[in-house]
């Protein structure tokens, strides 16, 4: 039975071109559990190729960006998606805050990973916009939490708008970490909404320091808008290491890299 799905899955990838991974999920009705290991089973066979939240024919690569742009999905999804190393990115990034720091935490399911890990800082003022973000921080009687005021933007549980960016204006942050949908040499930092795209912006111009958390899984796409680039950050924490090309880079415009296996 397994077989017959997996053969039924990829012809369908071939039809399609590139399909995100919550739809295949809706279309043969089985768990992203069970829809990973039969993409990881025709990725082993050199039948489809992942991207980062779907998959994409062999042949059609140039859909894999088409993809990104075109379907934003939805927060829960997206925490979905590679937990492990988006706990391990997170436990990375915060060893990077200090006692006494104020710092920007972005909207994404990466950095909401970072929050249980700062229960021991000391005297730390968090500001979000991320609705998920606020909800856990409330449970940290003793973090100082900031919600920036907005419009709820419900696909990427996240409030947005003039509000938001204003208010966040208001504010100096020691280091601001953010999330991005993808990046690439030529794209840079890149994410998938107008609204959030705005805000990135800013808490980037507000903050001494910059700390892009990325899994290996967003390297080499791109989202509808870039709001910076690569070499705006101080630091870019991942779980593999990447190609040459982007270890040049970083030495060039000095970004430091932090693979989730070194000590932050």
């Amino acid at each position: 039975m397994r077989v017959k799905r997996i053969e039924a899955v990829e012809a369908y990838i071939k039809q399609e071109g590139s399909v995100s991974m919550q739809h295949l999920c809706e279309r043969f009705q089985v768990s992203m559990n069970t829809i990973r290991r039969d993409i990881d089973t025709l990725v082993q066979n050199g039948l489809v190729k992942k991207v980062y939240g779907g998959v994409v024919a062999l042949g059609k690569e140039e859909d894999a960006a088409a993809l990104r742009t075109r379907e934003l999905m939805d927060f829960q999804v997206r925490n979905l998606e590679c937990q492990d190393e988006k706990e391990q990115i997170g436990r990375t990034a915060a060893a990077f805050v200090n006692h006494g720091d104020t710092i920007f935490l972005d909207s994404g399911s990466t950095t909401l990973k970072m929050i249980p890990y700062l229960a021991d800082k000391k005297n730390i003022t968090v500001i979000t916009y991320s609705i998920p973000a606020l909800a856990e921080l409330a449970q940290y009687s003793h973090i100082r939490t900031i919600g920036l005021p907005g419009t709820v933007l419900g696909r990427t549980a996240s409030l947005v708008g003039h509000s938001t960016c204003e208010a966040l204006r208001q504010f100096n942050c020691s280091k601001a970490f953010l999330g991005c949908t993808g990046l690439s040499l030529t794209r840079q930092l890149t994410n998938a909404t107008f609204e959030e795209f705005e805000v990135k912006q800013v808490a980037m111009e507000q903050s001494k320091v910059r700390i892009l958390l990325a899994d290996h899984e967003k390297f080499n796409h791109a989202a509808l808008m870039t709001y910076g680039t690569i070499g705006d950050l101080e630091y870019l924490i991942t779980d593999v290491e990447p190609e040459l090309a982007y270890l040049e880079y970083f030495r060039q415009y000095q970004v430091t890299l932090v693979l989730t296996t070194e000590e932050a």
